[in-house]
C-alpha cells in the first residue's frame, strides 16, 4: 500500500503539500525511517535523475522529476511499482490543474498549497484499492516504458550531504554513468557493424590459414617472417572485433580510441600490403574508417530533462 506522498520543487526543493503522516509510522521504525529518507530526497532530488527508486529495507520509494516538480511516493516494497509510477503521473497532472505553474513559483514558505490535501489523499486512497483502478487506468503503456527504461536505483550513500559534488561545489550527478547509453543502432551502425565483423573472421582466417602452411613446411626451414605475418592478422582481426565493441558500448573516451585503432589498424595494412590485393587493402581501410566515423557520431541517451509520463 501506499503510505506516504509528497509533492516538492526541484529547483530549490521546497516542499509543497504532503498528505498527513501515517498512523503506522510509530508502530513501524522502518517506517518511520522511510518516512525521514522521503523527505530528504524532496529536497536533493536534483542531484539525480528524473526517475529513481530508493529501496528502504520493507518498503520503497519511488520519484519523478518533471516541469520544476519533484513528485514522490513511500510504499511497501510489495507495491506494483507499475502501479507507484502510475500513482506519480496522476499526482502530477493533479496538481498542475489544481495549481498554475506561476502559483509553483512564487511560493516561499514550506507546505503553502496544502489545499491539495484533499485531492492527493483521494488519489492515495484509489491506489491503495487496485480494484477500482482496473477500468480507469491504462498501465500497458506505462509497463513498456519502464521496462524499456527502467528507474535509476539509488543507494543509501548517494543521500549523505556532499555526495557527488566536486571541489568547487558544483553539484553533479552521481547517476550520469550508468544512466548513460547509446541511442538505438540504426541501418548505417548495423551496416558498419556487419562489415567490421566480416573483416574480422577474414582476418582470422587468413592468420590460421599462414600458420598452417607455415607448420607444413617447418622441417624445412623456420620462417619468422610467416609467423609474424600470421601474428599480424590476428592483430588486425582484434583491431576490427575491437572496434565493433566501440560501436556498440558507449565508453567515456570512444572518440580517443576510435581514432588510436583506426590508425592502429592502417598500420598493420601497411604491414600486410604484400600479402593483400590493392582492393583487399582499400576495403579494409574503408570499414575501418567508415566505423570510426560511426563511433564519433553516434548519440548518447542521456537523463531526459524535465521527462513527464
Amino acid at each position: 500500500m501506499i503510505h506516504f506522498a509528497i509533492v516538492s520543487r526541484s529547483t530549490d526543493g521546497l516542499a509543497l503539500v504532503a498528505n498527513s503522516d501515517s498512523p503506522l509510522v510509530s508502530m513501524h521504525p522502518g517506517l518511520e525511517d522511510a518516512q525521514r529518507k522521503i523527505k530528504l530526497l524532496s529536497r536533493i532530488s536534483a542531484r539525480f535523475p528524473d526517475r529513481c527508486s530508493l529501496y528502504c529495507g520493507s518498503y520503497v520509494i519511488h520519484f519523478i522529476t518533471a516541469l520544476d516538480l519533484t513528485l514522490l511516493v513511500l510504499c511497501d516494497v510489495t507495491y506494483p511499482q507499475v502501479l507507484a509510477f502510475s500513482f506519480l503521473s496522476d499526482l502530477q497532472k493533479e496538481f498542475l490543474v489544481f495549481f498554475d505553474k506561476q502559483k509553483v513559483l512564487t511560493v516561499q514558505r514550506p507546505y503553502s498549497l496544502i489545499d491539495f490535501d484533499i485531492p492527493l489523499q483521494r488519489l492515495k486512497h484509489r491506489y491503495n484499492n487496485p480494484r477500482s483502478l482496473n477500468t480507469k487506468v491504462n498501465l500497458q503503456v506505462l509497463s513498456e516504458e519502464l521496462r524499456l527504461r527502467p528507474p535509476y536505483v539509488l543507494c543509501e550513500e548517494e543521500l549523505r550531504p556532499g555526495y557527488g559534488q566536486r571541489s568547487n561545489n558544483e553539484v553533479t550527478t552521481t547517476a550520469a554513468s550508468p544512466f548513460m547509453r547509446y541511442l538505438p543502432l540504426h541501418f548505417v551502425g548495423i551496416v558498419s557493424l556487419s562489415l567490421s565483423c566480416f573483416c574480422a573472421l577474414l582476418n582470422f582466417t587468413r592468420a590460421v590459414h599462414i600458420i598452417n602452411d607455415t607448420h607444413a613446411h617447418i622441417g624445412q626451414e623456420f620462417d619468422t617472417e610467416h609467423y609474424q605475418t600470421g601474428a599480424t592478422f590476428f592483430v588486425c582481426c582484434f583491431l576490427s572485433l575491437y572496434q565493433s565493441y566501440l560501436i556498440c558500448y558507449p565508453h567515456k573516451r570512444r572518440k580517443a580510441l576510435a581514432c588510436a585503432t583506426l590508425g592502429s589498424i592502417c598500420v598493420c595494412q601497411l604491414y600486410l600490403y604484400e600479402h593483400r590485393s590493392i582492393f583487399g587493402l582499400i576495403f579494409h581501410v574503408t570499414v575501418a574508417c567508415y566505423g570510426t566515423f560511426v563511433i564519433i557520431t553516434r548519440q548518447m541517451q542521456s537523463k531526459l530533462p524535465q521527462y513527464t509520463l
